[in-house]
């Protein structure tokens, strides 16, 4: 599901109209507009965003609305309307599910429950795509996947209770936005999914991301409430996240959900690189470094100062500080792969360099440890990662 806005043939001066405009509307409907690189994003949602870029003349406004639900396609939309009134000139409107014709918001809500529909019958058929990014728009990592239970963005559902939910309820555990308007239930799928999505735990506080994304959680259960102060919300989180922050506690009486809160990056997560998939901690601060054509993954920490080990993946040998010793060791079988470690002490601190070799693909780890209790563990991250399925 997709909708897209060329605005064609426009002049610089035009141009800078146009992103005025944009900065006008993205102030009217409280969403976050900022330029990244050679691209303008708006984060609507969790789930959703829309992306501004040039082309020439033309500047187009493309959003995949999948992920986010109905209410942020007519969203989208209507947006997109707003922009052709505030300004004229000559445009082409491109919207998959052609709610730009008739509006009829029941209609698209109808093809978010056939699209959830096929997606379950996907999953329980446990078809490639279970293996893929399914459950977000935009990640660099995947929840490992776990026996019995299916992944959805806001934490794992057990498989007998996914098979048997309502499609209406099950829009609600996929998609952030399924009203037309921001009503409770939205602000609390909202906060979830970011919980689920970017939640650091103990590690909220490791650098000014991590900090933004927890007092916007904390501002998603905030709105919920005020908005219906029965609706059961995740307070744990909350409590905890604003003691963390320093933050005032502004819900005490709220009414606690009785499912788990859950937070995908407290645990080991998949963080994929090209076709890779590397097993470390979700909380794990994470780099690339263009010298080396490598993904730097450094151990959470509470001080900067305190990071326990870096680890870099390249699908190079040059990442090696000792490609002849590691060529000397007995390799191990794990699973469908073959892989070599060596490891060796140094002045304060230990290197860890690997070999990972499956189905005629190859990564390479170099990994520096500072102490020697994390070696198992990160041994045991290294044989678990992998390549993603060529299905």
């Amino acid at each position: 599901m997709y909708v897209q806005l060329i605005c064609k043939d426009r002049t610089n001066k035009e141009k800078d109209e146009l992103y005025e405009v944009l900065g006008a509307l993205a102030l009217r409907e409280q969403v976050q507009i900022e330029e990244r690189g050679d691209m303008v994003e708006i984060d609507a949602c969790p789930q959703g965003k829309i992306q501004v870029y040039e082309d020439g003349h033309d500047v187009i406004l493309t959003s995949n609305t999948r992920h986010a639900g109905p209410g942020f396609h007519a969203f989208v939309v209507d947006f997109f309307h707003d922009i052709q009134e505030e300004l004229p000139g000559d445009y082409e409107m491109m919207d998959e599910l052609e709610f730009d014709k008739d509006g009829d918001f029941h209609r698209i809500v109808h093809r978010y429950q056939d699209e959830i529909e096929y997606l379950r019958g996907r999953l329980l058929k446990r078809e490639p795509i279970i293996h893929k990014n399914y459950i977000y728009d935009e990640t660099y990592y995947l929840p490992l996947e776990k026996e019995g239970f299916i992944a959805t963005p806001i934490g794992y559902l057990d498989e007998k209770e996914f098979r048997k939910m309502d499609a209406m309820d099950l829009m609600d555990v996929f998609y952030v936005w399924n009203a037309w308007d921001h009503d409770a239930l939205y602000f609390k799928n909202a906060a979830l999914t970011l919980l689920a999505k970017e939640g650091y735990d103990d590690f909220i506080l490791m650098n000014e991301h991590t900090e933004k994304v927890a007092s916007t959680i904390c501002d998603y259960i905030e709105l919920a409430y005020e908005k219906d102060p029965t609706l059961p919300l995740p307070m744990k989180t909350y409590r905890r996240y604003c003691e963390m922050l320093g933050r005032q506690n502004r819900i005490e009486k709220g009414n606690p959900m009785r499912e788990e809160e859950h937070q995908y990056r407290s645990k080991e997560v998949y963080h994929l690189f090209r076709d890779a998939k590397i097993v470390a901690p979700g909380t794990a601060e994470r780099s690339y470094d263009p010298s080396m054509s490598a993904l730097c993954l450094m151990s959470p920490f509470t001080d900067e100062a305190d990071w326990s080990w870096l680890m870099r993946i390249s699908f190079h040998d040059g990442i090696l500080e000792n490609p002849e010793a590691l060529s000397q060791v007995e390799p191990i079988e794990y699973q469908d792969k073959t892989i070599w470690m060596y490891s060796e002490q140094k002045t304060g601190y230990y290197v860890l360099d690997a070999k990972l070799k499956q189905d005629e693909r190859e990564m390479y780890f170099h990994v520096t440890v500072r102490h020697e209790s994390d070696m198992n563990y990160l041994k045991q991250c290294i044989k678990e990662s992998g390549f993603q399925s060529l299905d």
